[in-house]
């Protein structure tokens, strides 16, 4: 086809010389308006659709169901967290799950801070670490609680290093965190978990790559009326280990079924290993002022408790029992008579309901 003295050839046609160089010569804005025809743009499949961002640094490596799987189980964390306290520190403690967080370890390290006590916890049997951490304030208070004190952290303390004793301590602290992982992770995996490292601050962050991806459980803790934080943090190595088992229906498919006595035999697994402090008081006497600061040796101090009464004993903070003072070989010793009930009453073993 020809216009006005420029050939153009066809869709399968091979031009000479002669109209090549036709083509290089014309006056391209000579071509009539009709010769050049503007397609419109092919219409997208995806028009009207919605375009998520896709979140490279934070990518989804769990689906809904294993997150709320997760979510489930770490729930069940933090009441063995509360209840494993609770025995240790022999004061109620309170403790929920307030986050689920995915991210990177990197990102972890820098939330939790340089004055965190930071613990690893070998997850055996399966293959990789988790991380706790706490800030110095939950440290302090617990040590406080657990020489004697109620459990409050004082400002003075806070901005120093834990000595050797408190260091001590602290590890038994990370062993409850580590065995309050055993009954909720076991619908899924029998954990043999230990405490691996234990240092304050970042010295023993190298357990997990800066840039592997970690699911973040956050726990509220409450001890003496006062709330601190405890974090636990998974890789996803570990967590890729179970991921066909981490789902909702699953959880509760594989949730172990006990009987009452299974319960009992976990229960005196758990309890009979601890030990617990059993005393028993003589008896009060109030004295005036000036009698105490006349008292000579050789002076008798009359108790108010009559020599046919027994005495009570206390376990704990809580009288339970109560019995008669006596000695055993070369030492003073108790011979346990009876029961004490709620209302402070001493029931005879062979009485009616003192045997319940």
């Amino acid at each position: 086809m020809r216009r006005r003295g420029v050939t153009v050839a066809s869709e399968n046609a091979v031009l000479s010389q002669r109209e090549i160089d036709a083509l290089l010569t014309a006056d391209v804005s000579q071509l009539e308006s009709d010769a050049v025809v503007a397609l419109p743009p092919p219409a997208r499949k995806d028009a009207g659709k919605r375009v998520k961002l896709y979140d490279f640094r934070h990518p989804e490596k769990l689906s809904k169901e294993q997150i709320r799987g997760l979510q489930i189980i770490q729930q069940g964390v933090a009441g063995a967290i509360a209840a494993n306290f609770s025995g240790r520190l022999r004061a109620p403690v309170e403790a929920r799950l307030s986050a689920l967080e995915r991210g990177i370890y990197e990102e972890y390290v820098n939330q939790i801070g340089p004055s965190s006590v930071v613990i690893i916890i070998d997850m055996s049997p399966l293959q990789g670490y988790a991380v706790t951490a706490f800030g110095l304030d939950v440290a302090f208070g617990i040590i406080d609680r657990l020489l004697g004190g109620k459990g409050k952290r004082a400002a003075r303390v806070m901005n120093r290093d834990l000595t050797d004793i408190e260091t001590s301590l602290i590890r038994h602290i990370g062993m409850d965190i580590a065995r309050s992982l055993i009954e909720p992770w076991a619908r899924v995996v029998e954990l043999t978990p230990d405490v691996s490292e234990l240092a304050l601050g970042p010295q023993v962050m190298h357990a997990i790559q800066p840039s592997e991806f970690v699911i973040t459980a956050w726990y509220e803790v409450r001890l003496a009326e006062q709330t601190g934080g405890i974090s636990l943090c998974f890789p996803l190595t570990i967590l890729e280990q179970i991921l066909p088992k981490l789902t909702g229906q699953s959880l509760f498919d594989n949730r172990p079924s006990r009987s009452v006595k299974d319960e009992a035999r976990v229960k005196e697994e758990q309890l009979m290993p601890l030990s617990v402090l059993v005393r028993t008081m003589l008896g009060d006497a109030r004295v005036d002022a000036t009698d105490l600061a006349e008292l000579a040796p050789g002076d008798v101090i009359v108790l108010d408790h009559l020599v046919s009464d027994p005495l009570r004993v206390l376990v704990g903070n809580c009288e339970r029992f109560a019995g008669f003072a006596g000695t055993q070989g070369r030492k003073l010793a108790l011979q346990v008579s009876g029961l004490v009930d709620d209302d402070g009453l001493v029931r005879t073993f062979g009485d009616d309901g003192a045997d319940e």
